[in-house]
């Protein structure tokens, strides 16, 4: 955990190695550096691990809807993200600073989390499709790059936000996918 450290303009990308599969992998370049799982096809259990934490997410109540962020094997939750109920939320660490979590763009391409003041820190840009040729197998695959746009950024913090924020993403894919379906 100490050799990792977290600086402004450090940039990742999040991977998903196959379209049928709920597994998605974080790269720093080309190397591997953490990996987001769902534990089944159709729910909202994830698992992820990164050199720097461990952590788990679950999407909890139907009126009230929440995020739990948990460590592994903690009884507690360590963070509770509330959506809004038309985009973003806000994020409640247990250092009680809230975190705001929002669209930068029309087509929810772009999110950031951000301080309550409006300072960024953690940027995400989605991709639908890969840069260049686009093979059809890649169509259905969720990618998003992830930039550090501040320099008071934990590596504990990096390391929640670079998490949540993906696992926000593909909730968000699955509930548009979800929404999609019923309504043909």
């Amino acid at each position: 955990m100490d050799a990792f450290i977290v600086n402004t303009g450090d940039q990742f990308e999040w991977k998903q190695p196959k379209a049928i599969a709920r597994l998605f992998e974080l790269k720093r370049g080309e190397d591997l550096f953490g990996t987001l799982e769902f534990r089944s096809f159709w729910g909202t259990l994830a698992f992820s691990k990164d050199p720097v934490q461990n952590w788990s997410f679950k999407r909890v109540g139907f009126l009230n809807p929440q995020v739990t962020v948990r460590m592994p094997g903690a009884d507690s939750d360590y963070a509770l993200f509330f959506p809004r109920l038309f985009s973003g939320g806000i994020l409640r660490p247990p250092d009680g600073r809230l975190v705001n979590w929002e669209p930068l763009n029309f087509w929810r391409t772009e999110w950031q989390f951000s301080e309550i003041r409006g300072f960024p820190i953690l940027s995400f840009h989605q991709r639908y499709q890969p840069e260049g040729k686009v093979k059809f197998s890649e169509i259905f695959k969720i990618h998003a790059h992830a930039k550090v746009e501040s320099n008071h950024i934990t590596n504990l913090e990096f390391s929640i936000l670079v998490n949540l924020g993906f696992y926000l993403l593909v909730m968000q894919a699955m509930d548009s996918a979800a929404i999609a379906a019923a309504s043909s």
